[in-house]
């Protein structure tokens, strides 16, 4: 079987467990049986071959093989962004996931629309798992708890190459990446755009302005835009 299954906790002693709907999927929907292969992750950088050995109601139990770490990638990718309305959430964190963006930070601004709330974090969480599943992406993407931009900036890495994304900004592109990085944080602001206190306070804090191109994007294009730009400078730098 070609599709991938989600670990609720990592295997033990060469035995894992899927439950709950993973465990539903597989077998009301898929119709495996005992002596099927499939693919398990458990979000924590490696996956493994598995077997499926005995199935019950609601969890199917296998043996697993050795594990396939990822491959080692360049520095950790953070995207902070005022999340936008509704069903667009849901697509911004699949594209992040897909590129293989480390951490999301639901960014609070004074022109903000959406509010990060705990039940839109949870769903947001699914979302990353399931996009997990689809693009091959063992380490999940985290959703983290909602900051501002100065609670951000206060506990920010050291080494940290931090872009607030802002139309005035020379274009990301074309800014040259230092030597030694120790992470990449792109903040991207909501629809009506950071305030001039806003940028002013991140860029005192460090970080460059950057254009994304002389349209005006939404919110999630601006993400996806800054992630891919970032991760084609971290890949570029290291080959």
């Amino acid at each position: 079987m070609s599709e991938r299954f989600f670990l609720a906790a990592p295997p033990h002693d060469g035995r894992a467990v899927l439950t709950g709907d993973e465990a539903r999927h597989l077998v009301r929907v898929l119709r495996a049986r005992v002596g099927d292969e499939v693919c398990v992750f458990a979000g924590t950088g490696v996956e493994w071959p598995a077997r499926i050995v005995q199935i019950g109601r609601d969890e199917v139990e296998l043996d697993v093989g050795a594990a396939r770490p990822d491959a080692v990638e360049g520095p950790p990718l953070v995207l902070a962004v005022a999340l936008p309305k509704g069903e667009r959430q849901k697509w911004l964190v699949e594209k992040l996931t897909e590129l293989g963006v480390a951490r999301l930070v639901p960014l609070v601004t004074a022109r903000g629309v959406a509010e990060a709330t705990p039940a839109a974090l949870a769903r947001l969480r699914r979302t990353v798992i399931e996009a997990s599943k689809q693009c091959g992406r063992n380490t999940l993407l985290e959703v983290a708890a909602p900051a501002t931009p100065a609670e951000l900036f206060a506990r920010l890495d050291p080494g940290t190459w931090a872009f607030v994304a802002d139309p005035a900004g020379p274009p990301l592109v074309t800014i040259p990446r230092p030597v030694a990085v120790g992470g990449m944080l792109a903040l991207v602001g909501p629809e009506g755009g950071f305030t001039s206190e806003e940028v002013a306070a991140a860029v005192a804090a460090g970080s460059t302005r950057a254009s994304l191109g002389p349209h005006v994007l939404r919110i999630e294009t601006a993400a996806i835009a800054a992630a891919a730009a970032l991760s084609c400078l971290a890949r570029t730098h290291d080959a």
